[in-house]
């Protein structure tokens, strides 16, 4: 049936493509950004707090800001229901606090400009990052203030040659560490965790010493992983609580949460295309978008669809005069513009997939914003996997019930005798 009508077949599938592509890179982008992918394996149990509201009692001014170790301490390393809570920092925020960082040998002249992390010891228990050489600095070391340092193979490949570096010194900013471990590259879409180096945050002083509005704020972000999504109801009342008690303590401000925080990653890649609207008010919008994307071609396909039937009037006569059911027939062509839909998926999965490697940068750059040159990279099973497929074959199926079942629900309503005599 492809070979009778080759324009048909061909103006169908194209159409089909295009309007899949469409599609299709707004889902693989968002399946990209909140599935589980190492590291940051535990997307669908993480609860995030990037931000600390600090409100004057008084109502004579406000500091929205990260969080500083004080707030961390008190509200978030005492919860009892998460299974790990850890900490971040923002690389952007802290190139704002500390300026450009570079990283070199002691002694040597190279030196490298290096987005840098400050974590916690919990940061290497909670995210799945997959070691070289070494390991993350232990809990011990953390809390000493010991200068370790984690670095990634290309960093560890640009300092030291190699990447059996583990114990070897580096200097941060002129000041020496030593490497605990060296760690496959992460792809800057893992947002949550991407940078060139990380350190223990209890060595830097502008990250320890926070003294805006009674030490509320700082310069980290926190997360929480629980041990099943059903528990965020139950972390998010625990927060509250542990909010509460601590701002009895405050005199002049009290710490407050806003912007629906804690967020799930998805409502925080949603909060970044438009933080003005709620998550679910997002969700509908570009399903709307998505649906709009998928009716537009679908209205000129039922076009090809009711000139392709009306020339199998006669066919579908013969057919039914032989026994054939309606329902039989509708099902047989139905069946016939899925294989095409099918075909044309499979295009437009291409397409969708040429686009988001060709313009990774602006779809799935940074979300914060920084003056560093970010290489955007993608690993095939980011891409190529099963949730995807199913996106691409949920989206066939939407598409061929649209341009398909009308044109074949009329043409198989025409009479036996006016099927066969029509010309």
């Amino acid at each position: 049936m492809l070979k009778q009508n080759r324009f048909f077949s061909a103006v169908y599938i194209i159409g089909t493509g295009l309007a899949i592509s469409m599609v299709m890179v707004l889902a693989i982008v968002f399946h990209i950004r909140t599935a589980n992918m190492a590291p940051e394996a535990d997307r669908d149990r993480m609860l995030l707090v990037p931000r600390a509201a600090a409100i004057s009692k008084n109502e004579q001014g406000m500091f929205n800001s990260n969080l500083s170790p004080k707030t961390v301490k008190e509200c978030f390393y005492t919860l009892k229901t998460p299974e790990l809570v850890a900490v971040g920092t923002n690389p952007d925020n802290l190139n704002y606090l500390l300026g450009d960082i570079y990283a070199k040998l002691p002694g040597g002249t190279d030196q490298y400009k290096s987005m840098v992390m400050c974590t916690d010891a919990n940061f290497w228990k909670m995210f799945h990052f997959r070691f070289i050489d070494g390991n993350g600095y232990p809990e011990e070391d953390f809390q000493s203030g010991m200068r370790k340092v984690v670095l990634t193979e290309t960093m560890a490949r640009k300092i030291f040659g190699k990447t059996t570096v583990a114990g070897m010194p580096v200097l941060v900013n002129e000041v020496e560490y030593r490497v605990s471990g060296v760690v496959k590259d992460v792809s800057s879409v893992m947002s949550l965790v991407y940078a060139d180096i990380w350190i223990p945050y209890t060595t830097l002083s502008s990250v320890t010493e926070s003294s805006n509005a009674e030490n509320i704020v700082g310069a980290l972000q926190v997360y929480i992983l629980a041990r099943k999504a059903d528990d965020f109801p139950i972390i998010r009342k625990e927060m509250e609580q542990k909010r509460l008690l601590y701002n009895t303590s405050l005199k002049e401000y009290q710490y407050e949460f806003r912007d629906g925080i804690p967020y799930t990653q998805k409502e925080a890649v949603l909060r970044n295309m438009d933080y003005r609207e709620e998550p679910k008010v997002l969700i509908w919008k570009y399903s709307l978008i998505g649906l709009i994307f998928l009716l537009v071609p679908a209205v000129n396909l039922t076009g090809l669809t009711s000139s392709r039937m009306r020339k199998r009037i006669s066919e579908l006569g013969v057919r039914k005069a032989f026994g054939a059911n309606r329902s039989t027939l509708i099902n047989q062509v139905l069946i016939e513009n899925l294989l095409l839909t099918f075909i044309g998926g499979i295009f437009g999965l291409l397409i969708s997939y040429t686009l988001i490697l060709g313009l990774k940068g602006l779809l799935l750059g940074p979300a914060y914003y920084t003056d560093m040159s970010v290489n955007v990279t993608l690993a095939p099973e980011m891409l190529i996997n099963a949730p995807v497929f199913a996106y691409a074959f949920t989206v066939c199926i939407i598409l061929n019930l649209f341009s398909a079942f009308v044109p074949v629900w009329k043409a198989t309503r025409v009479s036996i005798v006016e099927a066969i005599n029509d010309k």
